[in-house]
């Protein structure tokens, strides 16, 4: 058996007259609260573009580079992941006020053509991430983790959202290319930060057993060798054959940890690692979704994994 790791604008102007009878003279006041379509108002002038993401981590993204322009929230809670999500009636509601949606495209959003098909949001600008990102496939499957990998995150996420954002919102412009210049310095220092740590793996443990295929291009990029993961599809679990086959692989390679991610049920991780004879086992990781403090943000969960893996594996 072969694992596969595979790889409203609504004018809101509001205006008070107040007329000074002892006077005769006339004051008026004006509260100019004008918004960009879909927006509310954070004050005087202040329009802010409504920006509706499929996940919390591309939603982080996207705020990073809109700052004050832009309000981001993203249809999946943090903490659930796309494989399994099931869209909410107010999901349709949120997609019909957004002024720009942001997915990623690959396989990993597609519940969102479905809600974009009942006329939620039909006609509202798209930015689609995955499109023109080289795309890893194994074993017959494309991959679309791009964002494990931060090196993609600046080449192509950042300045594809700073140029959409233009496209929505001209008056922005320079305010998102410097914001996106900004955050890709930050990411390229954080991913400076992370190749040290994982330098301090020795090369021959660099290896990875996790819970499904989303670490193709973060093993690509900091160098580990993706050995199997324990289910192909999630929410479909192994049949007792192909466990114990993944189970020989392992012992094989001598993998030192096995590692799954927070949202999914942590039996079959600690199932396979007791099997093998592996003592180090971390549940706690993330990639489809943000989680708590410190990974509650896209900086902070590619830091909160590398400080878990890393550990696990030296």
């Amino acid at each position: 058996m072969r694992h596969r790791v595979r790889l409203s604008r609504r004018p809101a102007i509001r205006v008070l007259l107040v007329v000074a009878l002892l006077t005769g003279i006339v004051a008026c006041s004006l509260d100019d609260e004008t918004t960009s379509p879909g927006s509310s108002a954070d004050g005087p002038g202040t329009s802010v573009l409504d920006v509706v993401t499929t996940t919390s981590v591309f939603a982080d993204i996207v705020q990073n580079v809109g700052g004050s322009r832009v309000r981001a929230t993203s249809i999946i809670p943090a903490g659930v992941g796309p494989e399994d999500y099931e869209p909410k009636p107010d999901d349709a509601r949120k997609l019909a006020d957004a002024d720009l949606i942001v997915s990623n495209g690959v396989g990993l959003d597609d519940f969102l053509d479905d809600l974009l098909a009942s006329g939620s949001g039909g006609e509202t600008p798209r930015l689609v991430l995955g499109e023109g990102i080289p795309i890893l496939t194994v074993g017959g499957e494309e991959n679309p983790h791009f964002w494990l990998d931060p090196s993609l995150v600046v080449e192509y996420y950042l300045p594809a959202i700073a140029a959409k954002l233009a496209e929505v919102d001209p008056d922005g412009r320079a305010t998102y290319d410097t914001a996106a210049a900004a955050y890709a310095a930050t990411l390229e220092a954080l991913d400076a930060e992370l190749q040290a740590r994982v330098a301090e793996i020795p090369g021959a443990n660099r290896k990875l057993v996790t819970f499904h295929d989303a670490f193709p291009y973060f093993a690509e990029h900091f160098g580990f060798e993706l050995v199997g993961v324990i289910v192909d599809n999630v929410g479909q679990e192994p049949t007792a054959g192909e466990l114990a086959a993944l189970v020989e692989t392992v012992k094989a390679a001598g993998v030192k940890a096995v590692f799954s991610e927070a949202q999914f049920n942590p039996n079959l991780s600690e199932t396979l690692a007791e099997e093998a004879g592996i003592t180090n086992v971390v549940t706690t990781l993330y990639n489809d979704s943000l989680g708590p403090a410190p990974a509650d943000t896209y900086g902070g969960l590619m830091r909160w994994n590398v400080d878990q893996i890393v550990p696990a594996l030296q």
